[in-house]
């Protein structure tokens, strides 16, 4: 497990995968927690929304695997946290996919994913 300094702005790629769900197409919300702290950021923030977590894509372009092969160009999904607000310890990174469902109470059902990001210690 990674450690950072408390106050780091830590980029990481997001891929959110399930059944009936496209990142590019529907909405995800990302949390950060670490202790009994949490910072959040969204696909598609409101105005004036946080700005502790900014959620964003970028065009990559991955060099050929071989010589004379072609290059790739890929979408990629980040996170950038901001860890001032966050409590020192183990975060934990709360990836929320809004997934489009007829069947669902309000036509959205929520499928979430929990994975750790690192341990953030005082510099």
């Amino acid at each position: 497990m990674d450690n950072y300094y408390k106050g780091d702005e830590i980029k990481f790629a997001i891929n959110l995968e399930a059944p009936g769900f496209s990142m590019d197409e529907d909405d995800f919300i990302i949390e950060v927690k670490s202790g009994k702290t949490s910072v959040v950021g969204y696909k598609t923030p409101v105005e004036g929304a946080a700005t502790d977590v900014v959620v964003f894509k970028e065009t990559e372009i991955i060099p050929p695997a071989e010589e004379g092969g072609e290059e790739t160009i890929e979408d990629v999904w980040y996170a950038i946290v901001d860890t001032k607000s966050l409590a020192i310890g183990t975060m934990v990174v709360v990836a929320t996919a809004k997934i489009v469902d007829a069947k669902a109470n309000d036509g959205v059902r929520d499928s979430i994913a929990v994975a750790q990001l690192g341990k953030l210690i005082e510099a």
